[in-house]
């Protein structure tokens, strides 16, 4: 029975008048139950040019299901008209009496309706709670900060249920990131006697800031057939998730004021050499990468701070890569790693050893400091005269420079203190040019053997790289053959490895064809012995493209720097 209050709502709005100057408003019904849709009708007359419409008034009581627009021209008996129509579907957000507000269309405006929702009978409402519904599930209701939680959502459905659009995504969280555990699973169960399709998504979420944390609903929409006084309709829902409120736990007091944040289940070091270094001597002025990589149990490879670990001074020149963050997924724990690639240059022969290094981070379920290290390396280095001057290579021009200008600033006051008579002057001043220039062609041919030890030193150890690559095609070693080729491209284009390989693949539209099938060969499922020997006669003939004279050609252009800062 409708409130005497509702009848006098009801009575206003069907006999107010609908049409304010050249706008028309109706609805498709004035009472509608619970869950049905309505649609808005405004019609402005006089007109073939539609204007844009703000329904933001309408969303406090409606969800705006549709809009659309249609244009119509007639000429009947000599007169003109035109008009638009606005069709704007509806779904009412609760039950009771809704009023629709005016709406502005150009310069007019509608005049307000009312709309009657009834509530659903707790027989229908008890049907569609068991015909579809979310289930969400957290790993946890407190967490440290920059920490995983993760979140399972999962939508149930039943036979005869129809999903409309696409599954919600990532929730949007303030102060917090949030990352997709794979793809969505769809699965089938049996629960109460009834079949229902499952649909999971997986989520790790990660607050960025202390306090309280709270994850959104969100909602989808359905259309389910319910049984209702004997008669079987079809009702479209939006089925909604529950706000989750989580705790957010800062950094603990016991954890090292110096050392930065990283909690984690799990944290682990491990390094490589490329070439590996336990194969033999590594040789002075040759260069070696070590590639150190951090891994993080329930954390980002963002979150991982640098190792960094002091080198000797007078025992390597390093050259570090940026460094690579990597984000991989285990069951419902993002795997976080940090990748760092430096490339070292032995200075000595001898015992060297790269010191050991130490990670500080807290273990989420121990809840207490740990600590990982990198233990130290020791390996030998052999070295020859050549190599020797290679890394010693720049030094001859300054020091030829230098003993130029000394040179000149001693013996140039002599010169000077030498003439004090006239017939000493001419003696003197020849003496002074034959000086100069001696000093001069001195430093010209000092700079020059300079230059030239350099240029000699860097094509040999260009071709050593390309050596040991040739090697490794010779041995078919696909991994060597990837490291041996990123470390020879570095030095033929004194760039870090990325540009490198791009600067190759400039040079050698073939080259990008050897990068898939090592790839593949490395990584991927296909292992076939053509593919392999495809592989292997790619990288012969590009290298041998790369003849010794080009080699050569690249050396004498003017050197960058190997790692430039911008």
């Amino acid at each position: 029975m409708v409130s005497l209050s509702r009848q006098v709502l009801l009575f206003l709005t069907l006999f107010a008048p609908h049409v304010h100057g050249d706008i028309s408003a109706r609805l498709s019904s004035e009472s509608i139950e619970e869950l049905e849709s309505v649609r808005l009708v405004i019609r402005a007359h006089n007109t073939r040019r539609a204007e844009s419409l703000d329904l933001t008034d309408l969303e406090e009581n409606f969800h705006i299901m549709g809009n659309n627009t249609s244009s119509q021209y007639k000429y009947v008996n000599g007169r003109t008209q035109s008009w638009v129509d606005y069709q704007i579907t509806l779904q009412p957000r609760k039950t009771g009496a809704l009023s629709i507000p005016p709406i502005r269309v150009g310069s007019l405006s509608t005049n307000p309706l009312l709309l009657d929702v009834r509530p659903l009978t707790p027989s229908t409402r008890r049907q569609i709670d068991e015909l579809v519904f979310y289930e969400q599930q957290f790993s946890s209701s407190s967490v440290y900060v920059q920490s995983q939680i993760s979140m399972q959502r999962k939508l149930f459905y039943s036979n005869g249920v129809q999903l409309y659009g696409g599954q919600p995504g990532a929730p949007d969280i303030p102060n917090a990131k949030v990352v997709t555990l794979g793809e969505n699973q769809t699965t089938t169960i049996q629960r109460n006697g009834r079949n229902y399709g499952v649909v999971t998504q997986s989520y790790a979420i990660f607050p960025e800031a202390s306090g309280n944390l709270t994850v959104p609903a969100v909602e989808m929409t359905a259309s389910v057939r319910v049984l209702n006084s004997g008669r079987v309709s079809r009702k479209g829902v939006r089925v909604a998730t529950k706000e989750k409120a989580i705790t957010v736990k800062p950094i603990p007091d016991a954890y090292p004021k110096t050392a930065p944040w990283l909690p984690a289940k799990n944290v682990s070091v491990s390094q490589r050499f490329e070439p590996t270094v336990n194969v033999g001597p590594v040789e002075v002025g040759d260069t070696l990468t070590q590639v150190v990589i951090v891994t993080a149990e329930r954390n980002t490879g963002a979150s991982i701070p640098p190792l960094s670990s002091a080198l000797s001074g007078d025992a390597f020149r390093a050259y570090p890569e940026p460094a690579q963050l990597i984000n991989n997924t285990r069951g419902n724990d993002v795997i976080g790693q940090r990748m760092e690639r430096r490339n070292l240059m032995p200075l000595r022969p001898g015992s060297l050893e790269l010191p050991s290094a130490t990670i500080v981070w807290w273990d989420t379920e121990a809840n207490e400091v740990k600590r990982s290290t990198l233990a130290a390396t020791v390996f030998q280095a052999q070295g020859n005269s050549i190599n020797q001057q290679r890394v010693t290579s720049e030094a001859p021009v300054s020091d030829a420079a230098a003993q130029t200008e000394s040179s000149q600033s001693e013996i140039e006051p002599s010169i000077g203190e030498a003439s004090n008579t006239d017939v000493a002057a001419p003696l003197s001043q020849l003496l002074q040019w034959s000086v100069s220039v001696i000093a001069i062609l001195l430093g010209i041919i000092f700079a020059a053997r300079g230059l030239s030890a350099v240029l000699k030193t860097r094509i040999w150890t260009l071709r050593q790289s390309r050596k040991r690559l040739l090697r490794h095609i010779k041995a078919a070693d696909a991994s060597m053959i990837q490291n041996s080729l990123r470390h020879y491209l570095q030095l033929r284009y004194a760039q870090p490895a990325d540009k490198a390989i791009q600067a190759w693949r400039q040079e050698q539209p073939e080259a990008l064809e050897l990068i898939r099938l090592l790839d593949r060969w490395c990584y991927g499922a296909e292992q076939s012995a053509t593919s392999r020997e495809k592989a292997l006669a790619l990288a012969k003939a590009l290298l041998n493209n790369n003849s010794s004279s080009s080699e050569k050609q690249k050396v004498r252009e003017p050197l960058p720097a190997l790692y430039p800062s911008s």
